[in-house]
């Protein structure tokens, strides 16, 4: 009845974007191992990022460091820092990236995450569904902060670079701008779909651990109509064995997500605050598609703190609400060794469940929270240093 590529349907699209881009692992069969196409394969990703990604960040840093004063650099720090946050994600999911494609391999074919009835299907296709759709749109809402900048500075009366980076040319010409603009808009394109790939990989996993939680929960609530002691006992060990799996996952995914999710957390607030920065110096009359660019990326990078504190959050709430669960049971008219049994289970939920950033902190709504009034607290701080 279960069907394994519908285990993670809203991320079958999502991971061939990623092996295009250079963030997921392509299967190499043995014939291949000693060819020019296995030589590709395996350096595909240093191939594509070494000379766009890294050399583009590098040359926005040190268009950083030669600004003159605070006002300039404020236009290439925001975006500098977020690409910073790029650069963890980058090397982590390189570093990680067999025991990345291990644990999404495991979550389609294990059989011990199988689905067990069309009530669990539904439920599972519904949620898989909604997940799709959301980070669709954030996807689209994204690549629309990169072009509508790009779009807005070709309707100016002179020349500027919708994202400025250091250019060791003379651009401001027609024949040099389409030569920086060109590199622009392709190192914009590349790290912006790999940010939003990677943030959609990390919160995936995140979302599919908190909805096995809320699978044990169904069929711990499922028992209160089983009537017989030995069906009970046998059904509430394949619960005990299936939390067990789900637990070692939530430590592999923290392995996997704890870098990034500390390095976006760390930055955002520093981010968000340049970016209030350079909105105030955007005026949009004078430049309508870069203010436009900068409200969306605002908004953009609020949602990208959020997302992983909020699917954190879920793994933490929907771990808790088994407790809960377990009253449902029918318990009451279980013999004395199955409510032991019981007992000893809920001792062991009292453990707290979440996933935790570099051993720091929580990942959780209250750690968001936190960072937004860094956020705010700075921008005040930036604000009365440049008056």
């Amino acid at each position: 009845m279960d069907n394994k590529q519908d285990r993670i349907e809203s991320m079958n699209l999502i991971l061939r974007v990623m092996q295009l881009f250079g963030l997921w692992p392509w299967s190499l069969d043995k014939e291949e191992q000693w060819t020019l196409s296995g030589f590709v394969k395996r350096n595909y990703r240093y191939l594509l990022h070494l000379p766009i990604t890294f050399t583009f960040i590098g040359l926005m840093w040190l268009e950083a460091l030669v600004s003159s004063n605070l006002e300039q650099a404020g236009q290439v720090l925001y975006m500098s820092i977020t690409e910073m946050a790029l650069v963890v994600k980058i090397l982590s999911i390189w570093h990680h990236r067999t025991a990345a494609w291990k644990l999404m391999e495991e979550l389609k074919s294990s059989p011990h995450y199988g689905l067990h009835s069309q009530v669990e299907m539904d439920f599972w296709r519904k949620e898989q569904s909604y997940f799709k759709r959301f980070f669709y749109i954030y996807i689209l809402i994204s690549l629309g902060v990169v072009y509508s900048g790009c779009t807005g500075v070709l309707f100016l009366d002179y020349y500027e670079l919708p994202f400025a980076y250091y250019v060791p040319f003379e651009w401001q010409n027609k024949r040099g701008f389409r030569l920086a603009y060109g590199y622009d808009m392709a190192g914009m394109t590349l790290t912006c779909i790999s940010n939003i790939t990677l943030d959609t990989l990390g919160c995936y996993f995140l979302f599919h651990i908190s909805l096995l939680y809320r699978l044990l929960g169904f069929r711990l609530r499922t028992l209160k109509d089983i009537q017989d002691d030995f069906d009970f006992g046998q059904k509430l060990r394949h619960i005990f064995q299936l939390h067990q799996s789900i637990k070692r996952l939530s430590v592999s995914c923290q392995k996997i997500v704890s870098p990034y999710i500390l390095s976006q957390i760390i930055l955002s607030a520093l981010i968000i605050c340049f970016s209030g920065y350079r909105l105030q110096h955007v005026g949009i009359r004078a430049n309508p598609g870069q203010f436009i660019a900068m409200l969306q990326f605002v908004s953009v990078m609020i949602l990208q703190i959020y997302l992983p504190c909020y699917y954190g959050n879920e793994i933490t709430v929907n771990a808790n609400q088994l407790t809960n669960e377990v009253y449902h049971t029918n318990w009451l008219h279980c013999r004395p060794a199955i409510r032991k049994l019981l007992n000893s289970y809920m001792e062991y939920l009292k453990r707290p469940v979440n996933i935790r950033a570099g051993n720091f902190f929580a990942v959780g709504l209250p750690i968001f929270v936190k960072t937004i009034n860094n956020a705010y607290s700075f921008l005040a701080l930036l604000l009365n240093v440049s008056k």
